[in-house]
Parts: C-alpha cells; structure tokens; sequence
C-alpha cells in the first residue's frame, strides 16, 4: 500500500496537500507532517483548505503556509493529495474541481467508511489518526523526524483520540508517540496551546449549548441545535462551534450525542459522538449521507434543520431503543 504512494512521491516533483472543511488537529496536523516530509525530499508543495487554520493550532510550524483555494488549479501541479478526508466532497465544491483536474491522485485517511476516490488510496480505518499513517510514512522512507513533523503529528494525533481518553489509542499508538517525544515535543506545551487556551468566544458558545440542550430517552440520548442567525447574536463564529458535540457528549448515562448547526446554502452540519461501542455512529450518518469512524462521525444535509434534526434522531432513537 505505501509502495505505490512512495513511488508517485518520488516520480514527481510538484504536489497540493488539502484536507477536509473546517480542518481539526488531524486534519492540520497531518497536512504540515506530509507538507514537511515533501520539502524535505526537495519538493515543491502548497498546501491548501477552504477555510483557515483554526486558532488553537496557528502556532504549529508551517499552519501560516496553509492558503485558500486559488481559481484554477496551476499549470505546474502534478500529484494533489488529501489527507485525512473520507470522502471527496468533505474538501468543498471548488476543491474538488481542482482535484480532477489534477494528473495524478492520492488519498491518506484514517475512515473506514473511506470511498477511495483517488488513483492511489492509503486508507487504514483501523488507524487512531491519519498523522499515524503520515508517520508511517516518514519511517517508510527513511526521512529525518525533525521537531516541527513531530509536533505536527502531535497535535493530530491527540486531538483525534481525544487527548488519548478513546479506545483508538493503543499500544502503538503511543509507541508512536513515545517517538514523537523523542524527537523533542514538548507536551506540556504542546498541551496548554491546545486545550488550555481557549478563547472567551467557545465559552460564550458553551454557555449557549449548556443552556439549551436537550436530553431524552431516559437520558441515553443529547443533542443540541444551533439556528441560523443565533452565531451573529451571540457574536461567535464558525471556529467557535468545532466542537459543541464534546460538550454534551460527557454527560453521565448519555450513550449518543448530536449537533445540529445551520450552516451555508441551506445546509445543515451533524456531528455525532457515541460512547457505547454498539452504537456505530457512522452506520447512523451513512443513513442519511455521511460517514466517518464508528464513535465520531459527521453528515451535511439538506435542511431545513428541524426536518433534518428529526430524521437523524428517529435514526439514533431506534439504535438506542434496540439496546435495552
């Protein structure tokens, strides 16, 4: 699986590296560790998303490199690459317009509802993160670790096991982190830049979700629904409703938390987190056109939001009902 990826590196010289919309950790993190490693090895990359690196991960080495789309894919570009994106239209309409456009394909992920969409498909859903597969990588050939690829893979690593509080994280998991730290990362650090320097802005959003959630089926089951409109009343932004799920999701007895969020185009953003490993939160998003991973999982669809907010949660009722 890795040979043929190894090869497209080395056969060509001019690559993109782009992750899915509203990019967490993993996303960032594993976008840079490979930006990284293809500099290293004398090549010309730009590195993209359609929307900006979030705050919390601004200070990693390289996040000010990460642009926006351009209008038409370059002349030069012969490989585009995604990373951590399970299925193409997570990286947004323009993006995919400049991915098949592209010579040559590659896709690095970590889902195993991933829908290989490229020419060359790295995917190992079993993976805690795709910066583990981006590590993979970087051992495969025989690159230098240097600190910035570390902290990188760091921060992919932890935000997407949950500062290593999921099941995902296993032994070589943090054999691979152990690595990482080797090569200098700094975790306390690396740590209070990530979960302790949290903007006035999310605690305003916390307030908000706190305050009106909703918990039904003798407690099995949170969610919460942010209308259009309500983020410019309460002066937040995008950023701040990342993660709004996490909020809800640790609230003794629940089994499966949702948000549910107006977002652009009459769209409406679902993110799903389950804490019982017999409710497959990805089977649920499938359903209704999304995927992911079977404890943390993502769907956009059609609005409006009280239809959709419906349609998912009879889903999730009817998992949550078959368990007793």
């Amino acid at each position: 699986m890795y040979k043929e990826l190894i090869d497209a590196i080395q056969a060509n010289s001019n690559f993109v590296v782009i992750s899915h919309l509203r990019p967490d950790g993993d996303a960032i993190g594993s976008t840079l560790a490979l930006g990284m490693l293809l500099q290293s090895l004398g090549k010309t990359v730009q590195m993209w998303n359609t929307d900006v690196v979030p705050h919390r991960y601004a200070f990693l080495t390289g996040a000010d490199a990460v642009q926006q789309l351009p209008a038409e894919l370059p002349d030069d570009v012969q490989v585009f690459i995604c990373v951590d994106t399970g299925d193409l239209k997570r990286i947004g309409n323009q993006a995919m317009e400049l991915f098949n456009k592209a010579p040559f394909t590659i896709n690095i992920d970590h889902h195993h509802t991933n829908t290989r969409y490229a020419q060359v498909n790295v995917v190992e859903g079993g993976a805690a993160a795709c910066g583990c597969l981006i590590h993979k990588l970087i051992r495969e050939m025989g690159v230098e670790l240097t600190l910035p690829m570390a902290e990188a893979l760091y921060a992919a690593i932890s935000t997407d096991t949950g500062s290593f509080q999921y099941s995902s994280t296993t032994p070589e998991v943090m054999r691979t982190v152990a690595e990482l730290i080797e090569a200098g990362v700094d975790v306390g650090d690396i740590n209070r830049r990530i979960y302790q320097e949290i903007p006035a802005s999310c605690f305003i959003t916390q307030r908000e979700v706190l305050n009106n959630m909703v918990v039904e089926e003798n407690g099995l089951i949170s969610h919460y629904s942010m209308a259009a409109g309500r983020k410019t009343e309460l002066g937040i932004s995008m950023e701040d409703t990342k993660d709004l799920v996490d909020i809800i999701r640790v609230m003794e007895g629940v089994k499966v938390a949702a948000i549910f969020e107006d977002i652009e185009d009459g769209l409406v953003r679902v993110s799903l987190r389950s804490k019982d490993p017999r409710v497959d939160v990805s089977a649920i998003a499938g359903i209704h056109g999304g995927g992911g991973h079977c404890m943390a999982s993502g769907i956009r669809m059609r609005g409006p939001l009280a239809e959709a907010r419906e349609k998912v949660l009879n889903s999730i009722r009817a998992v949550v009902r078959s368990l007793s």
